[in-house]
């Protein structure tokens, strides 16, 4: 290792957008961090055909930092997705796109030389260019655990918590009825998406101009996404669980409220990608069945653990009740701060035309990509 790294000329690098063969390269080093337990050829499968969604054609480019004599000898890669967003500056709703930046990945052998922060900086001048990314206004990187890289060039971290719910003792070989919420399947959850988008853009235009107020939005092609590689994975991983599984839960409380999740073999959680309420006050006792049937789900599946991303206060609430659903079970309800996958927003150009913050709401998972 030693030996490559004295000869790589740090001046003497390429950026650039990749092409095929550099793409499966940026694959197949990813899996190295990422991929454990699937077998490279199922990563590569699931990676391939999410290229191939709605939501990625065309809107799906891979950088990579290679060095200048060789296409494939790849330092440094990322990928960047360009989504849909919305915006309000105390004027009402805008739209726009935002630019989701993720994979980001350096070869083992060329760490702690800041080929990263190099290949960032490269990718942060077309931002600002915006010849790369049309009408991109901002950008996002989900952080895990550090954010010191990302902050150094601009992306300020958002402030956000993680609800977990552990099962603890809870096992399950056959579904119970959860009295108050209805399971949901692939189709339901997507013909619910379309009212959550509306919902969305209504809250958007309320907010006032003391700030720049951002969102991914919740698009039906956003969902689809996540609940395909959901299912890619499961696929794999799931061994004789993907036929029970479900996609999301509706409460009979009081209504619309209703969550979709997407199952996490590779790490035994059940993520809620997405909880949609009508109200964001007095909906406690609608949340509940919702999180109670996120933990039957969880532990159909054999999870530790159910997660969700940036939960308001009546979602804390709600979590309170838990416990009490499955009282020989030792199930816990805990807070952490969003260590993983901690949004980190910039500016286009570094920052607001009017000096505005930019304050992103909404930080749910449902915008990881």
């Amino acid at each position: 290792m030693l030996t490559r790294r004295l000869k790589l000329p740090i001046h003497d690098l390429v950026f650039e957008r990749a092409g095929n063969d550099q793409i499966t390269k940026h694959f197949e080093q990813n899996f190295l961090a990422h991929a454990s337990p699937l077998p490279v050829g199922a990563y590569l499968d699931i990676q391939h055909k999410l290229a191939d969604t709605t939501a990625s054609v065309g809107n799906t480019a891979y950088w990579v930092l290679r060095r200048t004599n060789d296409k494939l000898d790849i330092v440094s890669s990322c990928t960047t997705y360009i989504r849909d967003a919305i915006m309000c500056e105390g004027r009402g709703v805008q739209y726009t796109k935002v630019v989701i930046i993720t994979d980001i990945f350096t070869h083992p052998e060329w760490r702690l030389l800041g080929l990263a922060k190099r290949l960032l900086t490269r990718l942060q001048q077309l931002l600002d260019d915006g010849e790369a990314f049309g009408d991109a206004n901002f950008s996002v990187v989900f952080s895990n655990f550090t954010t010191n890289l990302f902050m150094d060039l601009g992306w300020k971290p958002e402030e956000s918590n993680q609800l977990r719910i552990f099962l603890g003792k809870l096992q399950m070989q056959h579904r119970p009825v959860v009295k108050e919420a209805r399971f949901l399947d692939y189709n339901e959850v997507v013909g619910l998406v379309k009212n959550d988008y509306n919902l969305a853009q209504l809250r958007m235009s309320g907010h006032d101009k003391s700030a720049v107020h951002v969102q991914i939005s919740p698009t039906a092609q956003l969902t689809r996404w996540h609940l395909m590689r959901s299912r890619l994975h499961s696929q794999y991983l799931s061994k004789d669980k993907m036929g029970i599984e479900t996609h999301g839960a509706f409460s009979k409380v009081s209504y619309p409220a209703w969550v979709w999740w997407v199952h996490d073999y590779r790490l035994k959680r059940l993520i809620i990608g997405r909880m949609h309420v009508a109200r964001l006050t007095g909906f406690a006792l609608s949340i509940r069945p919702l999180l109670e049937a996120a933990v039957v789900e969880a532990a159909m599946c054999g999870f530790r653990e159910v997660m969700l991303l940036d939960p308001d206060q009546q979602v804390n609430d709600a979590a309170l009740m838990i416990p009490e659903q499955f009282p020989e079970d030792e199930v816990k309800v805990m807070h952490y701060s969003n260590l993983d996958m901690q949004p980190c927003v910039r500016w286009k150009g570094g920052e607001h035309p009017k000096k505005m913050k930019a304050v992103m709401k909404e930080r749910q998972y449902y915008g990881w990509s």
